[in-house]
């Protein structure tokens, strides 16, 4: 039987200390993690979504919403498991061409989104594609700084190169070179031919804490009544 080409896994640990299950909190009456599901789901160039977690909850989830079930490794819910580890483990049980990873705290992310992107991976010959944000902002790292001289007037934001930060929103890898690389090196995140993809820097907003969990159920509210509202401006 031939390799599924485009696969998606959302890999879901429930045991985060700082936002305990936090996969499964409601934003606007659903489990987080279902916004990550349903955009896999109707991605056009997904031919299977799979959810790499634990517990009954999530099996009970995954079978009401139509998805698969990937079981994770006890070794790998542990708060030092790496995404190459459970990516490998993954890929040596899920037969695919290619692996695209949704992460499930970032609700905002669109079906067009991964779709987009996959179409991006193809058109480039990528073994590796990895989403990133980007901000045109005065920039440092360890008091120098990075994108711009401080020896001079200060640059205008909108001519700075801009500073290209891991978003992990969707991450696309070349499942048999990720398997080789993890296999010779012990490590597969950066493989091959790889490419930083730009992301819309709202739909990748990560939730980790109480304050992000509030943005995104306001910003998901807001977006379901955007088309009643008319825009005013003062005279």
């Amino acid at each position: 039987m031939k390799a599924m080409k485009y696969v998606v896994e959302i890999p879901v640990r429930l045991g985060s200390k700082r936002v305990p299950r936090k996969n499964l909190r409601l934003i606007n009456g659903k489990p987080m993690v279902a916004y990550a599901i349903e955009a896999g789901k109707n991605a056009r160039h997904v031919s299977q979504v799979y959810v790499n977690t634990e517990g009954d909850v999530m099996k009970k989830l995954c079978k009401e919403m139509n998805v698969n079930y990937f079981e994770r490794l006890p070794e790998l819910l542990e708060d030092n498991a790496r995404q190459d580890q459970f990516n490998y483990d993954f890929l040596c049980k899920v037969d695919a061409e290619n692996l695209v990873m949704v992460n499930p705290v970032s609700p905002l992310v669109l079906p067009e989104d991964i779709d987009n992107a996959i179409e991006f991976y193809e058109k480039n010959n990528l073994d590796c594609l990895i989403s990133v944000r980007e901000e045109k902002l005065q920039s440092f790292y360890r008091g120098r700084p990075v994108n711009f001289n401080t020896d001079g007037l200060l640059p205008m934001t909108q001519f700075l190169d801009p500073v290209q930060l891991c978003a992990w929103t969707v991450c696309i890898w070349n499942a048999r070179k990720f398997k080789e690389h993890y296999e010779k090196h012990g490590y597969a995140v950066f493989i091959g031919n790889y490419a930083l993809y730009p992301f819309d820097p709202i739909r990748s907003i990560k939730v980790s804490s109480e304050e992000d969990f509030i943005l995104a159920e306001l910003y998901i509210l807001a977006k379901q009544s955007e088309n009643n509202k008319n825009i005013e401006y003062y005279e």
